[in-house]
């Protein structure tokens, strides 16, 4: 019966193989021996090696349960493990794992078989072990782990960096992609090699291959430190080569995402990519190709992202490849698809972030009204979300910019990203509502009447200090006006809310002195005016002007020159305030000398303004000198300065000083602040020509201002429609508005031609202005910079004069100049030592 056919097989055999199990039985209960009988083969196989052969798991089972040798070879050294590897037996590899037989290692077997030099070998493992380890819809296979447990990941470095044919090695990179997401994986991965080897696979000829290497480049990228060593090892220049070479979707989509991925590490990474030679250039390039392709559309906006965020120069350098048009494109056309469209949304952001240059290419292509539009989609928060934030960058640092995509956003969203859920959103619509609460035409009212400063106090208890300290400023802006003018309302409802509480807490225990510093410069504005919550702050007991006078003499400039600000505000126009100041320590001169002295106008324009204010209670220092040399900076500031921002700050200051104690608008009047101020009122920016006009209104209260500002608005009436236009919540004094209706009843010049709409905000061109006699009788000698005076109509027109006679005028009005400033200077202290006599009188 155990006598072999002319196969070499017996009739053992013969059963095994074909699944004759009761025969079986019979067989082995007949002759014990015959269950490890072998063929008479080249085999020499066993009956269990036969039925695993077969691929019938029940006569395997059926012998295992006989007691056959599960761990015997065959002749050409293959086990069971081995042969349902070439066979591709899957599902009888999970059967013997399953039974966790200690003479069957499943998973040792098949990672020697793996390893292997013969290309079958390793194909054949490669694949059942890529079976073996299929993710499953809820995630990675459980089975990772035995095989990272023996050894399997130090097997697949081997087969990346081995010499059998590259796409015999398909399998065992399917299989690492399996795997790979596993940080066990990962580490030991690169340990053993694994980085060189798949960049150098990134130049395989077989595109396959390629796109399953820059599949696991891409995920190991995810690391910032395995990113910088993908980096060293020349992954960049391999990956832009791919996209050089290779056109298929499917290979650029994950080269793509490998490449955004080692860029979202860190600088250093997304310098390299910047640097690189036409890489920047390849991902613009193949936004031409891919609108059919939403995997790799997705990929190269996500990309675009990563490599512009943060860096300017990468940023300059998608502009000028042209990729802010694809970017409007695909916002544009993937209207279903809200993934791509948020994901371009982002993309805008990060490229216009702090840059000039890519802020108004975008917005010179309209991507603003795109993007309004899908602020309007309420059903997409994540979109609305990411939209604001890319409105937001896109409106940059201009104050200007800033005002006009909060207009455009809304009062009533912007009160909604407040409530939202989101933190982004918080800071977005502090910042917006506080952008809008500022200037001559502010919206405080509007945004009190959308219950905006409730929210905005609750976010006083945010854990996040960028936020809380956006709010902060907020909240002072939503309560003083250009020139100090105090909205009530609007303190009132910060009060009631729980919101001076709220401000003194920070002021006292924040850990930031950034914070603190400025709670208490919002507290002075939320008490300026108001007694009821002066008393209030007061009467905490955390409360004391001593903890701002220390942070006067803080390390940190910005905190020192704040807390000069903080107790300017409390001072203002309040002499018990000045003395409780002078009370608790004072102030002293040399604390604001510094600022005074710095190149910064912003920190002169402040200081100037403080010294002012608080000249009563700087003892170092007589008060008419003080008040005169802070005045005067500012008066230089308007006439001098070329920054917009700047120059508006300086006019809302001499506004506020413009209605304090006497003595202090002659001054400001005596150094020809109405001259610079009228000079303003023509300004391109909404911002200088509000306070400039404001403070012109109370200016006007002044007698010599009044006759000054008079005679500006006789030589152009066109000033007077500005000062009209900004001066509707202030007042004009009367008068001065009598003094202009006499001069319409005399007769005015006529209003240039093409002159723009004030609503437009432009102001007339130099040659637009009228020049008549008045103009000239107005203009002091010393005044050449002026447009329309006498020294301009010389040196532009002046065909009857020789050179020699030209020479001596100028040197005229240079003298006259010097002198000018010597007398200005000395009218302003003559003014305040007037104001000093009438306040001790």
């Amino acid at each position: 019966m155990n006598e072999p056919d002319e196969t070499g097989w017996s009739h053992i055999h013969h059963c095994a193989f074909r699944g004759y199990i009761k025969s079986l039985e019979r067989f082995v209960e007949n002759d014990p021996d015959s269950l490890e009988l072998q063929t008479q083969d080249d085999l020499s196989s066993t009956p269990f090696l036969l039925a695993v052969s077969s691929g019938i798991q029940e006569t395997v089972a059926c012998l295992i349960g006989l007691g056959a040798t599960v761990g015997v070879m065959n002749s050409q050294n293959h086990g069971a493990v081995e042969i349902c590897a070439i066979k591709q037996y899957v599902t009888m590899l999970e059967y013997f794992l399953s039974l966790e037989l200690e003479a069957l290692p499943v998973w040792k077997n098949l990672l020697k078989m793996l390893g292997s030099d013969m290309e079958e070998e390793v194909s054949s493992a490669g694949t059942c072990l890529r079976n073996l380890t299929d993710p499953s819809s809820e995630g990675i296979n459980p089975n990772w782990e035995p095989f990272y447990q023996n050894g399997g990941v130090p097997v697949l470095s081997k087969v990346a960096k081995s010499t059998v044919a590259d796409d015999c090695k398909v399998p065992a990179l399917q299989l690492l992609l399996n795997v790979v997401q596993r940080p066990e994986v990962q580490e030991q991965l690169v340990s053993s090699g694994g980085i060189p080897a798949l960049v150098k696979l990134l130049k395989s000829q077989d595109n396959f291959v390629v796109q399953l290497s820059a599949t696991a480049v891409r995920e190991l990228a995810t690391c910032a430190d395995y990113s910088e060593m993908l980096m060293q090892n020349g992954a960049i220049p391999a990956l832009h080569k791919v996209l050089q070479t290779i056109h298929d979707p499917e290979v650029q989509t994950p080269t793509v995402q490998a490449i955004g991925n080692i860029a979202a590490a860190g600088t250093k990474q997304r310098n390299t990519v910047g640097t690189t030679p036409g890489c920047i250039g390849s991902i613009v390039g193949l936004f031409e190709t891919a609108t059919g392709h939403p995997d790799l559309l997705m990929a190269l906006t996500e990309t675009v992202s990563n490599v512009a965020e943060e860096s300017r120069d990468n940023q300059n350098a998608f502009v000028d490849e042209g990729i802010t048009q694809h970017i409007v494109n695909v916002i544009l056309n993937q209207a279903r698809n809200k993934k791509i469209q948020e994901s371009a949304v982002e993309a805008i952001h990060r490229l216009a972030a702090n840059n000039s240059h890519v802020q108004q290419d975008v917005l010179e292509r309209g991507a603003e009204r795109l993007l309004m539009q899908l602020l309007k989609k309420r059903n997409a928060e994540s979109l609305q979300e990411k939209t604001a934030m890319a409105l937001w960058a896109l409106a940059g640092d201009d104050i200007n910019e800033k005002r006009e995509m909060a207009n455009g956003i809304g009062v009533q969203t912007l009160v909604e990203f407040v409530n939202s859920m989101s933190m982004n959103l918080h800071l977005i619509g502090s910042e917006g509502l506080g952008v809008l609460a500022q200037g001559p035409l502010n919206q405080q009212s509007q945004i009190a009447s959308s219950n905006g400063i409730y929210p905005l106090v609750r976010l006083l208890r945010s854990d996040k200090e960028h936020i809380v300290l956006s709010v902060i400023q907020s909240l002072r802006h939503l309560c003083v006006g250009v020139g100090n003018v105090p909205h009530h309302k609007n303190q009132t409802t910060i009060s009631t809310s729980s919101g001076i509480k709220l401000l003194v807490a920070l002021m006292v225990h924040s850990l930031s002195e950034r914070i603190q510093v400025e709670s208490a410069f919002t507290l002075g504005s939320v008490s300026l005016g108001n007694n009821e919550i002066l008393e209030e702050i007061h009467t905490n007991l955390d409360f004391s002007y001593v903890r701002i006078l220390k942070m006067l003499y803080s390390r940190e400039e910005e905190v020192r020159l704040l807390a000069g600000s903080a107790l300017a505000t409390f001072a203002y126009n309040n002499i018990y305030q000045q003395q409780e100041i002078a009370d608790q320590g004072g102030v002293r001169f040399n604390c604001f000398v510094p600022f005074l002295r710095s190149d910064s106008e912003l920190y002169r324009c402040h200081a100037a303004y403080q010294v002012v204010v608080l000249s009563r209670i700087i003892p170092d220092e007589e008060q008419a000198k003080s008040s005169a040399f802070g005045i005067k900076l500012l008066v230089d500031i308007l006439d001098q300065s070329m920054n917009d921002n700047v120059r508006s700050l300086a006019a809302g200051f001499v506004s506020c000083l413009a209605h304090t104690r006497a003595g202090v608008p002659s001054a400001i009047v005596a150094v020809r602040a109405v001259e610079y101020l009228s000079r303003m009122l023509l300004s391109k920016s909404e911002q200088v020509r509000g306070n400039a006009a404001i403070a012109l209104g109370y200016l006007s209260y002044n007698h010599s201002g009044e006759r000054h500002l008079l005679h500006k608005c006789r030589v152009d009436p066109y000033l007077m429609h500005v000062l009209k236009h900004y001066t509707k919540r202030s007042k004009l004094s009367p008068a001065f508005v009598e003094g202009w209706k006499h001069y319409k009843k005399i007769g005015l010049p006529p209003i240039a031609e093409g002159r723009p709409s004030l609503v437009k905000a432009r102001p007339p061109r130099d040659d637009m202005r009228p020049i008549t006699i008045l103009s000239l009788e107005d203009t002091p000698s010393g005044s050449g910079h002026m447009r329309g005076s006498a020294s301009n109509l010389n040196t532009g027109d002046d065909t009857g004069r020789s050179s020699r006679a030209s020479r001596e005028s100028r040197g005229t009005r240079q003298s006259l100049h010097a002198s000018q400033i010597s007398l200005d200077t000395q009218r302003t202290q003559a003014s305040m030592q007037e104001m000093v006599m009438v306040e001790e009188a």
